[in-house]
C-alpha cells in the first residue's frame, strides 16, 4: 500500500529566523530547574515564522484566531503562480487568469513566488507583494484563505497595509512565510490543513501548514 504524501509547508520555528521589523524575536530557552526532565520557555510574537493572521491583526474589533474552527482551517486550494515578479514589485490580478475557471467559493489561494529560497537572506525582506487590485479580485472570487511564501502579503520594505486591510476586512484569513510550494503542481487541487495554536482572541498565531492531494489516497 502506498503512503499518502503530505507536504509540510512550514518554516522551522527557531531563534534567529526572519521577522517583520519590530516584531519580537523567537526565544526558546531550556529551564534547568527540572532535571532530568527537559522543559523550555518559549517567547515570540503571534506572527512568528509560518503563521496566520486573523482580522483582529488589523481591526481591533475583528475576529480573533480562535474564532475560526476546522471548517475554516481545513479546505482545498490551488497554487497560483506569481514567479515573474521582482523584488518589492506589486503582483497584479493577472496571476488569477490561469485558474479563474477552476475557482469555487471558499477556496484557498496558495500564492507561489519562490521567495522562500531567500529565507535567512536580506533579500527575503524585499519580496513581491499583493497589489490592492489583486486583493480586491481575491475577495471577489470568494477565497477563504490567502497564503504566500513571503514575509507578508504587503510590501515589507515600504511597510504597506492595503492587502491586509482588504482581505482581513472581508473576513479572509491570511497565512505568511510558507515554504516548499514548488513541490506542488498548479494543475492539481490540494487539501490544506492550516493549524494555528488555539489562542482565543489573539490577532494571529504561528501555524503548522500542510497539504496533500486526495487523489493520491491509497
Amino acid at each position: 500500500m502506498n503512503a499518502l504524501r503530505v507536504y509540510d509547508l512550514t518554516q522551522p520555528l527557531t531563534p534567529g529566523i526572519p521577522r517583520f521589523p519590530g516584531d519580537p524575536e523567537v526565544r526558546i530557552e531550556p529551564v534547568h530547574d527540572f532535571a532530568p526532565w527537559q522543559i523550555s520557555t518559549l517567547a515570540m510574537g503571534t506572527h512568528s515564522g509560518t503563521h496566520m493572521d486573523a482580522p483582529r491583526h488589523r481591526f481591533p474589533d475583528g475576529a480573533g484566531i480562535g474564532d475560526f474552527g476546522p471548517d475554516r482551517l481545513i479546505g482545498q486550494g490551488l497554487i497560483i503562480d506569481a514567479l515573474e515578479f521582482a523584488a518589492n514589485e506589486a503582483m497584479t490580478e493577472s496571476i488569477l487568469d490561469a485558474a479563474r475557471d477552476r475557482l469555487w467559493p471558499g477556496w484557498f489561494a496558495l500564492i507561489r513566488t519562490s521567495w522562500d529560497q531567500y529565507w535567512g537572506d536580506e533579500r527575503y525582506f524585499r519580496h513581491p507583494y499583493l497589489s490592492g487590485q489583486l486583493a480586491d479580485a481575491l475577495v471577489k472570487t470568494q477565497a477563504s484563505l490567502v497564503a504566500i511564501d513571503t514575509l507578508s502579503i504587503d510590501s515589507s520594505a515600504d511597510a504597506g497595509s492595503a492587502a491586509h486591510e482588504i482581505l482581513l476586512g472581508a473576513g479572509i484569513l491570511v497565512a505568511e512565510n510558507l515554504c516548499q510550494l514548488n513541490a506542488l503542481d498548479p494543475a492539481r487541487r490540494y487539501t490544506c490543513a492550516c493549524l494555528p495554536l488555539a489562542l482565543g482572541t489573539a490577532d494571529g498565531s504561528p501555524a503548522r501548514i500542510m497539504a496533500w492531494d486526495d487523489a493520491e489516497c491509497p
